[in-house]
């Protein structure tokens, strides 16, 4: 059984179709990366996979289930968190405010704690930072809540859109570091990055999205070495 598995997917806004028969396929445990040039139709991908975009045409499964018509809340309930690109933080709640809104369905105090512990551990820079009004954290920091906040329902599957923009270069290999580590600890991870190469080298797969279609697809490995994926993706 696949883990996850969009299938021919159409979408798009209005009457423009972005996204016209992507495909995708995941295992369990892996950390899959979409790349492709601007305006490819990544994030319209992701956004019709989470149920935030309606599926015109072909499937979603997860995990064995047919989701394709599911909401994104309802997506939520089925393991599967997405953290935007833009907009991922509430700026006048603090830290704890944010995860409290991330862990939204949690009844139980105790797990809620659990939880918040749990967060602070993975991005120690957070824990001194509870009543900080994360509006006044820097952009990596912001980051960490945004990516924090999704980790709050233990979700099974966390879709990541563009997490490294906008940081500054030095804190861009502490991100993927993160990423790499919340993968390693058991939870399946899907994104979209623009620093192709840096998330390439942490992928186990990658797959080449470009005019809303799958061109091609590979291990990290693989689409780094390959000239065409350089010459036309990766710039150089």
């Amino acid at each position: 059984m696949m883990f996850l598995e969009a299938k021919n997917l159409v979408s798009g806004y209005g009457d423009a179709i972005i996204v016209d028969g992507a495909s995708l396929e995941m295992e369990e445990g892996e950390m899959v990366t979409i790349i492709g040039p601007n305006g490819a139709g990544k994030s319209t991908f992701l956004k019709t996979i989470v149920g935030l975009l309606r599926v015109r045409e072909g499937t979603v499964r997860f995990q064995g289930e047919d989701v394709t018509d599911l909401s994104a809340e309802e997506a939520i309930d089925h393991g599967i968190c997405f953290v935007p690109q833009t907009e991922n933080v509430f700026d006048k709640l603090t830290v704890r405010e944010n995860l409290k809104m991330g862990g939204w369905s949690l009844d139980d105090d105790a797990v809620f704690e659990e939880r918040v512990q749990a967060v602070y551990e993975r991005f120690p820079e957070l824990e001194d930072r509870p009543n900080t009004l994360v509006g006044n954290l820097s952009g990596g920091q912001q980051q960490m809540v945004a990516m924090g906040a999704g980790l709050m329902l233990d979700p099974d599957l966390l879709i990541l859109d563009e997490p490294s923009a906008g940081l500054a270069p030095s804190l861009v290999d502490d991100m993927f570091e993160k990423i790499a580590e919340i993968n390693d600890s058991g939870t399946s991870i899907l994104m979209v990055e623009q620093n192709a190469r840096r998330a390439l080298e942490e992928s186990d797969r990658g797959i080449v999205l470009d005019m809303g279609e799958s061109r091609m697809e590979g291990t990290g490995a693989e689409l780094l070495d390959s000239e065409e994926v350089a010459e036309l993706y990766l710039g150089t």
